[in-house]
């Protein structure tokens, strides 16, 4: 039998990302499991940023807060983070803090040279997680109605 209690949910704020959003909840809906939303606030850490990211972060955590009563989630978001740094490390992180069963994500990241040196985001994920990954994509034939 499969167990889905904890699901993680990285947010962008992108179309892609919401509709990664709704395939979290329908299945933490339909397996009475929870979703932990993860955003990133994108910067190398090993750099001293003098003027701080402060107001990004509080932007973030309002624009999340907004997410969940938009999507009706609340009840199914057990908790949210904002991290900073860069997102694959992120969002690995947070899964294996915690323990989750599961990863749904917007297939999105990285675009042009920067993606063909690096790769994208949700390839570094799938490569590295500690649990199934769920990649949703753009143009794809949808199940959630």
């Amino acid at each position: 039998m499969i167990t889905i209690k904890k699901i993680i949910c990285p947010v962008d704020f992108s179309g892609l990302s919401r509709k990664a959003l709704q395939y979290a909840n329908e299945f933490a809906r339909l397996s009475g499991g929870e979703v932990f939303l993860v955003g990133v606030i994108e910067n190398d850490p090993t750099i001293n940023y003098s003027h701080g990211l402060e107001k990004e972060r509080a932007d973030a955590e309002k624009q999340l807060a907004s997410l969940i009563e938009e999507e009706k989630m609340a009840g199914i978001v057990a908790d949210y983070v904002i991290y900073e740094g860069f997102a694959e490390e992120c969002i690995l992180d947070y899964a294996k803090r915690q323990e989750a069963d599961v990863i749904i994500m917007g297939s999105h990241g990285r675009r042009g040279l920067k993606r063909m040196i690096l790769g994208s985001v949700a390839e570094h994920v799938i490569r590295r997680a500690p649990c199934p990954v769920l990649v949703v994509k753009e143009n794809e034939h949808e199940f959630i109605k």
